[in-house]
């Protein structure tokens, strides 16, 4: 079975692929927002999704991800598929609690990591608006001007639509990392 869905949050996705576990639905891959299912056992597995933090420099990243892949297969995980800076990990769920991140500092870390890409979209965005609203500007194609000034409008919508997608998630993962912060704080 495939579904088609798109997550920002990936506490949310994780809820999803655990409720279709429970359903009896194990995932098999994911790409581009399409998630392949098999038939499995209801509530055969548990889920986690990650970003591990790689190390800068010149294929490093494959190597640095394989290793870490390794790692936490180790624990009795399995990792069912790396889609760009992620990975999504399985664990029988007769195993008990499948949780990558069980203190504080470690989930600030890495809801850190994953707000500093939505940040760098969110700024390529910005970089994508300004300069294609100067070239609909520049070159007088608004909607006076036919069907193409009209097509511009449209994509320039869709663009600014985008950017308000990445600023919003830069904001709730702000908020998100405050919330673990004070609960760090008061503890």
């Amino acid at each position: 079975m495939k579904r088609f869905k798109l997550y920002y949050d990936k506490e949310k996705e994780e809820a999803w692929l655990n409720e279709m576990s429970r359903e009896g639905w194990a995932l098999s891959g994911f790409f581009l927002g399409f998630y392949t299912f098999e038939p499995c056992e209801p509530g055969a597995y548990s889920y986690q999704i990650d970003m591990p933090q790689m190390p800068k420099g010149f294929g490093m990243q494959h190597k640095a991800m394989r290793e870490y892949i390794d790692f936490v297969e180790s624990t009795g995980a399995e990792c069912v598929c790396v889609w760009g800076f992620y990975a999504i990990f399985r664990k029988q769920a007769s195993q008990g609690e499948f949780r990558l991140y069980t203190d504080t500092e470690s989930k600030i870390r890495q809801w850190q990591r994953i707000r500093a890409v939505f940040l760098l979209f969110f700024i390529w965005s910005i970089a994508a608006c300004l300069i294609n609203t100067h070239n609909f500007i520049s070159d007088g194609q608004g909607f006076p001007y036919g069907p193409v000034g009209g097509a511009m409008c449209l994509a320039l919508g869709m663009l600014y639509f985008i950017l308000l997608v990445f600023f919003v998630m830069v904001i709730r993962f702000s908020l998100k990392i405050r919330r673990l912060k004070q609960e760090e704080g008061s503890r």
